[in-house]
């Protein structure tokens, strides 16, 4: 692979002019030497507090645009670009959406470069968790890194539940049990999407903690996990557990019934805690943790995790460049401000920094957690994969009276059609 090494070269000359004539160097490039490099962000707030101040100040000759594509179009969205010669240079998608654009040809192999990062770079390169690689890499070709993670914890109401006498619950029966005995007439005991405003990674971290599998990316819905899942659904609402309007809930009303006191427990992302906080006491009014275990499934309980990388394009004219935008992110103090008001980080540093742990004062509670989080796994039919799964759930939610093995074994098969194709 041919690097580009412009920007250092560049900078030398910069440092050299500055030394011999004063001039900030931030005025002594000549503008037909600035590289343009465009990226694509999943969210407002991914990007930098600096605003790229500091980088600018780095590499003068570098200029870095942004902008922001939702995450949940960012696939669809590059792989047009892609195609109509308009790509930016880097993208941030979701880490499940990295298997098509790879499959496509559309992001570029980053091995050489992150081999130079950790030659000119070792402090920060080794500063990344393997989740930063490993969420940025498909069948063992890396893309990019994940800089940014985030589980989805079972968050609960400590008073209410200390009120009642209930314990923590370590299983979903357990779970439910609480939510019945939670349920009043002003509230609900488990808040929980049911919509098909979202993906399906909240139905799919519950399904991983019960001990859900997957077969070369494919998840096994017919299996006792699966079943016990569509089962779980189906109780929420035959038990009236959950709110009767579930099937039109996205994200926003399942936050908003924990957050404005009306819900008992919830699934709720690592990022949306600092909201949390601003109206209920950590520790006093409410809590969270690793997500509960199907009875019986102990042993297979894991507590998953999503991951937004960054990616560089396959058609950008300057890759080196682009790879010193990454090295940049993952600046303790750079990463360090988003994590700390938004998603947690990849750079162990940071998530034991005073200032992490002073935003989010639940962090130490959560290290054990952290440390044991388990990847998405992904398909390059993921998007279609995810149809069937909202299919699934939905008809659960609607069908509290079904077999449950029998809507498992209809989805699965619907599945197994797809990825055969």
């Amino acid at each position: 692979m041919q690097l580009s090494r412009h920007p250092l070269t560049a900078f030398v000359f910069v440092l050299l002019a500055v030394a011999l004539s004063g001039i900030p160097a931030a005025v002594t490039v000549a503008q037909d030497d600035i590289i343009e490099l465009t990226m694509w962000f999943g969210r407002e707030n991914f990007i930098p507090g600096d605003q790229f101040e500091a980088f600018h100040e780095m590499y003068p000759n570098i200029r870095v645009t942004t902008d922001v594509i939702p995450l949940e179009q960012s696939v669809a969205d590059f792989l047009r670009a892609v195609q109509a010669g308009q790509a930016p240079d880097l993208v941030q998608v979701p880490a499940d959406g990295l298997p098509p654009l790879a499959v496509q040809g559309a992001v570029m192999d980053v091995s050489d470069l992150l081999a130079q990062w950790e030659e000119e770079d070792p402090e920060t390169y080794n500063n990344l968790a393997p989740a930063a690689f490993s969420m940025a890499t498909w069948e063992g070709t890396p893309y990019g890194v994940a800089l940014h993670i985030g589980p989805f914890w079972y968050t609960y109401r400590l008073d209410w539940f200390e009120e009642a006498g209930i314990e923590v619950p370590q299983t979903w029966d357990e779970v439910l049990e609480a939510g019945r005995q939670l349920r009043t007439d002003d509230r609900i005991g488990f808040s929980i999407i049911g919509s098909r405003a979202h993906d399906p990674v909240w139905m799919l971290s519950l399904f991983m903690a019960m001990g859900g599998q997957w077969e070369n990316g494919v998840p096994q819905l017919d299996s006792e996990a699966g079943e016990y899942l569509l089962s779980f659904y189906q109780t929420l609402m035959r038990d009236n557990i959950a709110d009767p309007d579930t099937l039109a809930w996205d994200s926003g009303a399942m936050r908003a019934a924990f957050i404005n006191g009306t819900a008992a427990q919830a699934l709720i992302g690592d990022n949306i805690y600092p909201t949390v906080n601003e109206s209920l006491e950590y520790g006093t009014e409410w809590a969270g943790g690793p997500l509960p275990a199907r009875p019986g499934g102990e042993d297979e309980n894991r507590t998953m995790t999503l991951g937004w990388p960054y990616l560089i394009s396959a058609t950008t004219e300057h890759p080196y460049e682009a790879s010193l935008v990454l090295r940049y992110l993952a600046q303790p103090e750079i990463v360090g401000e988003v994590a700390q008001r938004y998603q947690p980080t990849t750079v162990l540093p940071v998530l034991n920094s005073e200032s992490y742990v002073a935003a989010k004062p639940w962090a130490p509670d959560f290290e054990q957690a952290f440390a044991e989080l388990v990847p998405l796994p992904s398909h390059p039919r993921q998007p279609q994969i995810y149809q069937i799964l909202l299919d699934a759930m939905q008809d659960a939610l609607q069908n509290p009276g079904a077999d449950p093995a029998e809507l498992a074994a209809r989805y699965q098969a619907e599945i197994d059609d797809l990825v055969e194709e």
